[in-house]
């Protein structure tokens, strides 16, 4: 094999490897939570009708992924957490009609794109003597519909690992090509 072939091989091989780097860097980041309802540490007037965890990526949620506890560590949702059918980076679970006044825990565990497991708490409060709690996100993210059915989103849940393995098939093209030219000489 002439040695000015296989350096040009070597360089595409190694341009071709970058490419797949930059490529595919959002599918090897973890998930991140972005946004929550009832917000983190929020004092709220009246008892939320769902928790929602709004993610910068599909997660998948398997395996009771959201649990809403009070302060004796009873659990207070429907144990019916999903995915929203609306929006595939939306973890959605039903409380409990008539949430009395307290504080609450949020337990979260999701696996991101990449395979890896992201967990997380949080807490608020109910608290009908609280004010300002408008402010302070106690908006829901999304619309809320009560289901006691667990929602399959029509998202694929690996979304950029796609990229991944595209970028693979490509160096392997591009090696094989490479090497056939290069015996052809």
């Amino acid at each position: 094999m002439p040695l000015g072939g296989f350096r040009r091989l070597v360089a595409l091989l190694v341009l071709s490897a970058v490419w797949l780097l930059l490529l595919s860097a959002p599918a090897l980041a973890h998930a991140r939570l972005l946004e929550t309802y009832p917000a983190e540490e929020a004092a709220l007037t009246k008892p939320p009708e769902q928790v929602q965890l709004r993610f910068n990526e599909p997660v998948d949620a398997a395996f009771s992924p959201l649990k809403v506890s009070d302060q004796q560590d009873n659990r207070v949702d429907e144990d019916n957490a999903r995915i929203s059918s609306n929006e595939a980076r939306l973890l959605v679970v039903d409380l409990k009609e008539g949430l009395p006044e307290g504080s609450y825990t949020v337990d979260w565990h999701v696996t991101s794109a990449d395979g890896h497991p992201v967990t997380g708490t949080y807490s608020f409060a109910v608290d009908s003597s609280a004010s300002g709690s408008e402010a302070d996100g106690a908006e829901p993210i999304e619309s809320i519909e009560r289901s006691a059915k667990k929602e399959e989103a029509g998202f694929l849940k690996w979304g950029n690992v796609r990229s991944v393995y595209l970028g693979i098939l490509l160096i392997g093209a591009l090696a094989v090509a490479g090497f056939v030219a290069l015996r052809q000489r």
